[in-house]
């Protein structure tokens, strides 16, 4: 995961900076191990290798991060149905999900999958010294 959280491309639509360190993304992948009640995070892997994560560290707001050199092949449209199915499975009512009005593919992603926009917000994370805007999504089951 390193591999994919220190690449600026891979990050630029993240809630957080790249990672500097081997260490910063050990502690994320740890908080992953040991999420709240309410996670079910995933690796994605492909041939053996990991090539991102998708899921919600604390439902029901699902994010998912890949690594760019599989970006538009469908890795994450496959990912998040098989989420989907499983959450669905599990009885969940619905899922949310915010998105940077820039980051198209994600926009269309969501949607693809039945995601609704339930409004937009400016200024709602901070990383680094940028803010960035916000589009929500909420998918009833």
């Amino acid at each position: 995961m390193h591999r994919i959280m220190r690449d600026p491309q891979a990050m630029r639509y993240w809630s957080t900076l790249p990672h500097e360190s081997v260490r910063q993304t050990a502690d994320w992948v740890r908080s992953m191990l040991d999420p709240p009640a309410e996670g079910d995070d995933f690796i994605i892997t492909l041939d053996g290798a990991v090539i991102g994560k998708l899921g919600a560290w604390k439902l029901p707001d699902i994010g998912y991060l890949l690594d760019p050199a599989h970006w538009g092949r469908g890795y994450a449209s496959e990912a998040l149905a098989a989420f989907l199915a499983h959450r669905r499975r599990l009885g969940t009512s619905h899922l949310t999900a915010d998105t940077d009005p820039r980051n198209t593919p994600s926009i269309k992603l969501l949607q693809r999958h039945g995601f609704v926009e339930t409004g937009r917000a400016e200024k709602t994370w901070l990383i680094g010294d940028q803010w960035y805007d916000s589009i929500y999504w909420r998918l009833d089951f």
